[in-house]
């Protein structure tokens, strides 16, 4: 057999047994919050429901024939982009939906005219404020399926701890708090606890065990998301003062990449179920800030997705807030020409596909490399 038609029908065997071949990436922008000038989409779980908050006009009580703009919680179908706005127990001057399980159940905040801010979770269209220790400040995160919440409590001192409430939403206090929490399916806990007096530090909770993760650099580090295999996502200070993203496997805490030729800072946000993660990335001098996703040691800006007529309309996605299983994202973009920030859905069939496995990568590296040994034959 000739001897170039040999190497291409191997290489072509070795890299076909190694990696399946996907369509090019591609998305859809869906504005959110077209009907409002501000909006901000923090979570959408599997079933494609999204959750946030937009700013509306409503009635003020007292005053009859009068409004105040606020900002309400809200609840939008991927499938349509249509919002459903969140009720709350009492007239509020802003509510919040931080974060939703598969189930439905949805966590967030209302504050009211008192400024009290209130803790609440939503399901199937009934409001209930969650058990908060006669707390003046309740700020629930982050949900799992089981029910499971954590967040944030606290008086009218200002003084802030963490609080972790059961499936049968009986909170506790578990010391004070340093930061964002999040908790995955396991009950395993990420965030920013006390581990002596003052000596605030990214850790782990998981069976009443709490285990540092290291740092990038300074102990300010900022865990904003755990997976079901305990990976964690966030960000810190690095020696040279710049805010990176970091991921922490189990072992190992790590920067991620910066996108070529943007260097800055950057922000993690979110991690779904297959190591794919979000954020954002800031230019050096602060010129644009770019949703981001990280995909193991690639690095993509996810406006390079964004079709030509919404660019053309003006829209940059600056923010992405989080990602499902199905590699859906959601976040906040901002409009360069009515200044306008809305949020956005970014849906596809054909994402970026997710995080090869190790023995993939080693793989195909070595059959690239018998592949190179064999072109430097003569042939």
């Amino acid at each position: 057999m000739n001897k170039r038609l040999t190497i291409t029908l191997l290489s072509g065997f070795m890299l076909g047994s190694t990696i399946t071949l996907q369509a090019a990436p591609n998305y859809t922008f869906t504005d959110l919050s077209s009907n409002s000038s501000f909006a901000i989409a923090n979570a959408i779980n599997n079933q494609g429901q999204i959750a946030g908050y937009q700013s509306i006009q409503v009635p003020i009580p007292s005053i009859p024939g009068s409004t105040v703009s606020t900002f309400t919680a809200t609840l939008w179908d991927g499938a349509t982009g249509l919002g459903t706005l969140l009720t709350t127990p009492t007239f509020d001057v802003g509510s919040v939906a931080n974060d939703l399980n598969d189930s439905g159940q949805i966590v967030g905040f209302n504050s009211d005219l008192s400024g009290k801010t209130t803790a609440i979770s939503w399901e199937n269209g009934a409001t209930t404020p969650l058990p908060s220790m006669n707390a003046f400040y309740g700020n629930p995160q982050s949900i799992n399926e089981s029910g499971e919440i954590v967040g944030i409590i606290g008086p009218d001192d200002s003084s802030r701890f963490f609080a972790h409430w059961d499936k049968n939403l009986s909170p506790t206090l578990q010391g004070r708090s340093g930061g964002d929490y999040a908790i995955n399916d396991s009950g395993q806990i990420a965030g920013s606890f006390e581990f002596s007096p003052g000596n605030f530090q990214a850790g782990i909770l998981a069976n009443d065990t709490l285990t540092a993760i290291g740092t990038l650099g300074t102990s300010s580090d900022t865990p904003l998301d755990i997976n079901n295999q305990g990976v964690v996502v966030g960000h810190g200070v690095t020696p040279a003062n710049n805010m990176r993203a970091f991921l922490y496997d189990g072992d190992t805490l790590s920067a991620l990449r910066l996108i070529p030729g943007v260097g800055g800072q950057t922000f993690a946000n979110a991690i779904n179920e297959l190591g794919q993660v979000v954020g954002s990335s800031v230019a050096a001098g602060g010129a644009f800030e770019h949703a981001t996703l990280w995909n193991g040691y690639q690095v993509f800006d996810l406006n390079d997705f964004l079709d030509e007529n919404s660019k053309n309309a003006g829209w940059v996605l600056t923010q992405a807030l989080d990602i499902n299983d199905q590699g859906w994202i959601v976040g906040e973009a901002e409009n360069s020409i009515s200044g306008e920030k809305h949020a956005f859905l970014f849906s596809s069939d054909s994402p970026i596909p997710p995080v090869p496995e190790p023995q993939t990568y080693l793989m195909w590296l070595a059959g690239l490399g018998l592949l190179g040994l064999m072109l430097r034959q003569k042939v």
